[in-house]
């Protein structure tokens, strides 16, 4: 096998990675969201507390949210300083 070759097969490979993990990302917030209410409803009829690992989930949702939004902010920003021909920020 070529390298050439190699390379072909692994970028394939990692696209269906990302992709994976794109969609188990996209599908991974709307689920804690609503078993998080779903929960408090139940919770709030039983008159016991929530469940620790959906309010566990709910928050790891969250952080992973505004992670990537402030990727994403911070990709535009760079983006926009290479535009504007300034120098790295980070100098």
């Amino acid at each position: 096998m070529k390298i050439k070759e190699l390379f072909d097969v692994a970028s394939i490979f990692l696209k269906i990675v990302v992709m994976g993990v794109g969609s188990i990302m996209e599908l991974f917030t709307p689920l804690s969201v609503v078993l998080f209410i779903i929960d408090g409803i139940k919770a709030k009829k039983q008159e016991r507390k929530r469940k620790g690992g959906i309010t566990a989930m709910f928050i790891i949702a969250i952080i992973l949210d505004v992670l990537a939004y402030l990727l994403i902010i911070f990709f535009f920003y760079v983006l926009f300083m290479a535009a504007a021909g300034k120098p790295w920020p980070f100098k």
